[in-house]
């Protein structure tokens, strides 16, 4: 019998309330200049529930045969049979529909970047690159600043330097995050024969990358510091020395356990200095 717990793990909850927190930063930074009511945050919000979750979904609807021979994953809703695949693509459209048209009521230019997100996470990555390029989490990962853009043209109307920023970092963010979860993963991935990068270049090089985007991803962080404030100016600095030192252990101590480490800390850096925007803002 299906449970709502399981429509509801299949939209990958987790990494919904990530996106979403980030789209919200980008929703209060905004409203300080373009002042909105309440019901426009809440409707931004659950657009973006719903269009992010749906979006989890049907990447799971994509991934179900490889995610059915995959340890870390065979036990999701699909393979595991708890969602049949039919209902679980019905579910994921329904869920982007009603997101993309409650955004679009308050602004077109959102639904416009709710779609993009749509296209570029499930057909771009997971239907096309997924499977045919080392480098498809480059492919995907503008698909993780689109919340922002979302947010920010729901509030404003318009896009402007500043959630370009913030969306460029989540997409420096975004291999760092995927690589060293495919290096602690990669028997998995060789056995269903996903090109993941350390599969095709070997885990030397893709801890290489995963360094130099560490780097750049602090590096750029900081070009974001004249649009912030002291408290972000604080946190960029500490959360982006233990990147880099966690990078640079990883370099040198090239083990799963490592490359877990920094996996594991990877969400929180993300959450971390979106909230310090927040609070820059706000206090």
């Amino acid at each position: 019998m299906v449970k709502i717990k399981d429509y509801i793990e299949v939209t990958k909850p987790r990494s919904v309330l990530l996106l979403v927190f980030t789209a919200l930063a980008a929703a209060f930074v905004a409203i300080k200049s373009y002042p909105v009511g309440s019901w426009t945050l809440a409707i931004t919000t659950i657009a973006l529930i719903l269009g992010t979750g749906g979006t989890n979904a049907l990447t799971c609807y994509i991934d179900r045969d490889i995610d059915a021979k995959m340890a870390r994953t065979k036990n999701r809703p699909i393979p595991s049979g708890r969602i049949e695949p039919k209902k679980a693509l019905i579910y994921s459209l329904i869920l982007i529909f009603i997101g993309t048209a409650l955004v679009y009521f308050l602004h077109p230019l959102a639904a416009l970047f709710m779609l993009l997100g749509v296209a570029d996470s499930a057909l771009v990555y997971n239907a096309i690159a997924k499977r045919r390029s080392p480098l498809n989490i480059i492919l995907g990962a503008p698909a993780g600043g689109m919340p922002v853009f979302v947010a920010w043209s729901a509030i404003a109307g318009k896009v402007e330097l500043v959630p370009v920023m913030m969306a460029l970092l989540i997409i420096f963010w975004t291999p760092i995050h995927i690589w060293s979860l495919a290096l602690y993963f990669s028997d998995d991935y060789k056995k269903v024969r996903v090109p993941m990068l350390p599969i095709v270049t070997g885990h030397e090089t893709t801890i290489r990358w995963i360094a130099l985007f560490a780097l750049a991803l602090v590096v750029f962080s900081f070009f974001l510091i004249p649009s912030f404030g002291k408290i972000y100016l604080t946190v960029s600095i500490a959360i982006g020395i233990v990147i880099v030192i966690l990078s640079i252990r990883l370099l040198f101590k090239p083990t799963k356990k490592m490359s877990w480490q920094l996996f594991k800390f990877s969400s929180p850096y993300l959450f971390l200095i979106f909230l310090a925007m927040i609070l820059d803002y706000w206090i």
